[in-house]
C-alpha cells in the first residue's frame, strides 16, 4: 500500500466517523430545542436534520472535488431493487410477526393510539428513517468509503464490499446512545446493534448489486414499519 493510498483511507474512515457521530448527534441538539421531551415530532426533527446535513455534504463534495465519488442517488435497476426490497419486507413480516406471537416482546408504542399518532408513526417510519439513514449511511458514508476501499469480501455465496462493511459497523455504531453533555453511554443494547449490523450488510449488498438506494430504502423503511405495525396489532 502506496502513502496516497493510506491517507486515502485514513481519511475516508475518519470522515465517516465524523459523518456517524456529528449528523445524527445534532439532530438530537436540534430536536431537544425544538421538542418538548422525546415524541413523534423529536424523530421526525432529529432524522429530517440528518437527512439535509448528508445531502448538503454530497453536495459540497460534488461541487468542490467533482462527480468522483458513487453516492447511489439513482434508480438504477430499480425493477430489480423494488423485487428485492418487497421479498426482504414478506420475509421479514413473517418473522417480526412470529417472534412477537412466540416471545414476550416488549411493547413499543409508548403514545396514545389515536389515528393521527399511528399514521404521523407509520409514514415516520415507513418512508422517513429508510430515506434519512439510507442516504446517510449507504449514501454518504458508504459513498466515502467506496472512494477509498475497492476490495471485496467474499462469505460463501455472499459478496459485499469493504466499504459496504465498515458501513454497516459504523450502522451499527450509531445505535449507541451517548450523551454528549457528560460523553457517557446511555443506552447500548448488544442485540439491537448486531441486528443493525446484519440489516447494514443486507442494504450494503443491495448498494452494491444495483448502484442505487432505492432497494437499501424501501427495505429499511418496510424492516422499522412491519415492527411498527405487528407492534400496534398487539393493541387491539
Amino acid at each position: 500500500m502506496n502513502t496516497r493510498s493510506f491517507l486515502l483511507k485514513v481519511v475516508a474512515l475518519l470522515s465517516a466517523f465524523f459523518f456517524t457521530v456529528a449528523y445524527p448527534e445534532t439532530g438530537c441538539f436540534l430536536a431537544d430545542k425544538l421538542a418538548i421531551g422525546f415524541s413523534i415530532k423529536w424523530l421526525y426533527i432529529h432524522h429530517l436534520v440528518q437527512l439535509l446535513l448528508a445531502l448538503v455534504t454530497i453536495l459540497i463534495i460534488n461541487v468542490a472535488i467533482g462527480n468522483k465519488f458513487s453516492w447511489g442517488l439513482n434508480a438504477n435497476q430499480w425493477r430489480r431493487s423494488l423485487k428485492i426490497a418487497l421479498l426482504f419486507a414478506a420475509g421479514w413480516f413473517v418473522v417480526t410477526l412470529a417472534v412477537n406471537l412466540l416471545i414476550d416482546t416488549p411493547q413499543q408504542i409508548d403514545y396514545e393510539p389515536t389515528s393521527k399518532n399511528i399514521l404521523e408513526d407509520l409514514f415516520f417510519d415507513l418512508v422517513i428513517t429508510g430515506v434519512s439513514e439510507e442516504i446517510l449511511f449507504r449514501g454518504l458514508v458508504m459513498g466515502v468509503l467506496l472512494h477509498a476501499f475497492k476490495g471485496i469480501l467474499r462469505v460463501g455465496a455472499l459478496r459485499v464490499s469493504v466499504a459496504g462493511v465498515i458501513s454497516a459497523l459504523f450502522f451499527s455504531l450509531a445505535h449507541i446512545g451517548i450523551d454528549p453533555r457528560s460523553f457517557t453511554v446511555d443506552h447500548f443494547s448488544p442485540l439491537q446493534m448486531s441486528f443493525a449490523f446484519g440489516l447494514g450488510i443486507f442494504y450494503a449488498v443491495m448498494r452494491d448489486k444495483t448502484g442505487s438506494l432505492l432497494g437499501p430504502v424501501v427495505a429499511h423503511g418496510a424492516s422499522d414499519g412491519i415492527i411498527t405495525i405487528v407492534q400496534l396489532f398487539r393493541l387491539f
